[in-house]
């Protein structure tokens, strides 16, 4: 199967950061002008022509650069729960700037838990497992769009520095492999 991947657009915390939300409540940040503006330029590349369907991760800023590239495409549009952005927080508390702190020590592990200590943040294992489960729910379309975050663009391939709406391809099939861990 042919997989079309593509980063959200720019997003704009500061309806979240103005009610107060901490943890998933950030999530529900919207696109900025300029994101709804890189969605609708990314719509048009050509990697997309050819896709049946466009999977999305719920989180806002996906939803929302998947529903401008669906609405441009005329391709239907999926929700999968588990396309989200890698979790800083498993108890879903983070509040402002604990997931920059949370990232430094997945960074500093290697996405691994260091042995007897409890963890709170998502490990490499399980987003590689999730981004697989969804993965094997589409191999029987022959091209398909996924509008996810990041960090889960790095277990695909490891790219580096990923602008918004950054769009790439890969092949998802018996031999796929997830990338790991790298340093950015």
């Amino acid at each position: 199967m042919e997989v079309i991947v593509m980063r959200h657009g720019e997003r704009d915390y500061e309806p979240c950061h103005e009610r107060g939300f901490i943890g998933q409540g950030l999530e529900l940040a919207p696109l900025t002008e300029n994101g709804e503006k890189q969605a609708e330029e990314a719509a048009r590349n050509p990697l997309i022509d050819g896709c049946s369907v466009i999977v999305s991760s719920p989180y806002t800023r996906c939803l929302q650069t998947a529903a401008i590239v669906s609405r441009i495409r005329n391709i239907p549009l999926k929700v999968e729960v588990d396309l989200h952005e890698w979790i800083p927080d498993l108890l879903f508390q983070n509040k402002a700037g604990e997931a920059k702190a949370y990232g430094k020590e997945f960074a500093l592990n290697e996405g691994k838990y260091p042995d007897g200590e409890p963890c709170r943040w998502e490990s490499i294992d399980m987003m590689e497992k999730r981004l697989l489960g969804v993965l094997d729910k589409y191999v029987s379309y022959d091209k398909i769009l996924i509008v996810t975050h990041g960090m889960l663009m790095h277990q695909i391939k490891p790219y580096g520095h990923i602008p918004n709406c950054f769009v790439d391809s890969f092949t998802y099939d018996e031999h796929f492999k997830c990338a790991g861990f790298h340093k950015k």
